[in-house]
């Protein structure tokens, strides 16, 4: 009602004057009911008024003060928020103004008060994001020339923000990043390769001037690019086969240190030879006995790896060998011997020691077309009937003569090995082996006896 009061009497009074006062400077965010100044230090004989109040066209446009007439004081009436209050103000001197109407008999005097608003630092510092991931290309030779954006903070009180950079251990990121702290940039000091380290943790700390902080973490990813060849585990990988399955499988083992395509792989067989072929995607080398065409035992693959990657597709040849070593089925069929310790006992030289038996396992019969030949640690000890496979002493033997003429030694046990090796006649570059290795027993006078030679 006094408002509208003055209001009525500003436009039937026409002398008044117009005063302003000193400003006033006040911190937002005090509390409702804060006494901001005393009308009594500001208003000469303001006690000899009729009436004074708040009036247009400042006070009610924020309704934020009130006046105690009785102290004859002003005080906030509502929230002091600077952010919200001046959000519309560029420049850091947020001022208020409130006009007081003071009545007496003949005038009206109306006070401007200016109040200066102070900004607190009452607010946090914010970033909107809780992280950024940066993808930066590995072995860029124009790293030099690259910067990436990072992200600002804000704080509401319009504090000044000085950003550092740290790596998550917090040591500073020397030699690999620097921070352009005037554009908020992040620069590469060097070129990175991702099969060295493909990840870099990053901390960004934003902070004002009060010493207040907030970080945030940055995810440095080394982008991947297609600069690996594939690699074969070993310049020669060998397989053996050893066994009449009609289908064998094998995997060689082939790096490409690239990811995604740039590591995915295709096989390709640069010599085609019949029973083998490669799973182009996997590697797969699939050996098919039955359509083997018998040649050779040992066998050479020359495979070609690519690589899926961009712009340009790398390779590599890798060979693969195989060793088969089942085509002959090689068994030393040995007589008198004794399971328990493996000793032959050998009663008469005229007799055999045993016999050798050689299967086909293609035709799965004994083979017809083989040939072999037999040696042992002990020199000319033996010798293999080649008619009847028979394996017998050879009695022209110098080492066996003196060894039967020992005379000091009755009962003579020695070991030996036997190594046979059995080859196609068609195809003498297939070959199979086998080692044997026993215990002789020799009981000269039983031996010499039942043999009815003579050893001078």
């Amino acid at each position: 009602m006094i408002v509208f009061l003055f209001v009525f009497i500003l436009t039937l009074i026409h002398s008044q004057t117009i005063k302003q006062l000193n400003e006033i400077s006040i911190d937002e965010e005090l509390p409702i009911g804060t006494i901001i100044t005393y009308l009594n230090d500001k208003i000469p004989n303001l006690d000899q008024s009729l009436e004074y109040d708040l009036v247009k066209p400042f006070s009610s446009d924020l309704d934020l003060f009130s006046i105690d007439h009785i102290r004859h004081t002003l005080y906030i009436k509502k929230r002091l928020d600077f952010e919200q209050i001046c959000s519309n103000i560029t420049i850091n001197h947020c001022l208020i103004s409130i006009s007081i109407a003071v009545s007496n008999h003949d005038t009206i005097n109306v006070f401007i008060l200016p109040i200066h608003i102070k900004n607190i630092d009452d607010n946090p510092i914010k970033f909107f994001v809780n992280r950024t991931i940066i993808e930066i290309e590995e072995n860029d030779e124009y790293w030099f020339n690259k910067s990436y954006i990072l992200p600002y903070a804000y704080d509401a009180d319009g504090d000044i923000i000085t950003y550092s950079l740290y790596l998550h251990n917090w040591n500073k990121p020397n030699g690999l990043f620097e921070l352009d702290n005037q554009n908020l940039l992040l620069k590469p000091l060097k070129k990175f390769d991702r099969e060295k380290q493909n990840l870099y943790l990053l901390r960004l700390i934003a902070e004002n001037q009060y010493q207040k902080d907030i970080s945030i973490d940055i995810i440095i990813i080394i982008k991947d690019i297609n600069d690996n060849s594939p690699q074969c585990e070993h310049n020669k990988t060998l397989f053996i086969l050893n066994n009449i399955n009609s289908i064998s499988i094998f995997k060689i083992n082939i790096t490409d240190l690239d990811e995604n395509d740039n590591g995915k792989l295709e096989y390709n067989l640069i010599n085609t030879l019949p029973g083998f072929s490669i799973d182009k995607f996997n590697g797969y080398i699939t050996f098919n006995y039955t359509q083997w065409k018998r040649t050779i035992n040992e066998i050479k693959l020359f495979i070609n790896i690519t690589d899926y990657g961009k712009p340009y597709r790398l390779s590599t040849q890798c060979i693969v060998e195989f060793k088969l070593t089942f085509l002959f089925d090689i068994n030393l069929k040995l007589n008198n011997n004794n399971n328990n310790n493996n000793i032959i006992s050998i009663d008469n030289l005229n007799l055999p020691i045993g016999q050798l038996i050689i299967i086909d396992k293609k035709e799965k019969n004994f083979c017809l077309n083989c040939s072999f030949d037999l040696n042992s640690s002990l020199d000319d000890i033996f010798y293999l009937n080649k008619k009847t496979f028979h394996l017998y002493f050879n009695l022209n033997s110098l080492l066996l003569n003196r060894i039967l003429t020992n005379n000091l030694i009755k009962n003579e046990n020695f070991s030996i090995n036997i190594f046979i090796n059995v080859w196609d006649i068609n195809n003498p570059l297939i070959i199979s082996s086998k080692n044997y290795t026993f215990l002789l027993n020799l009981n000269k006078e039983k031996l010499l006896k039942n043999s009815n030679l003579l050893f001078i």
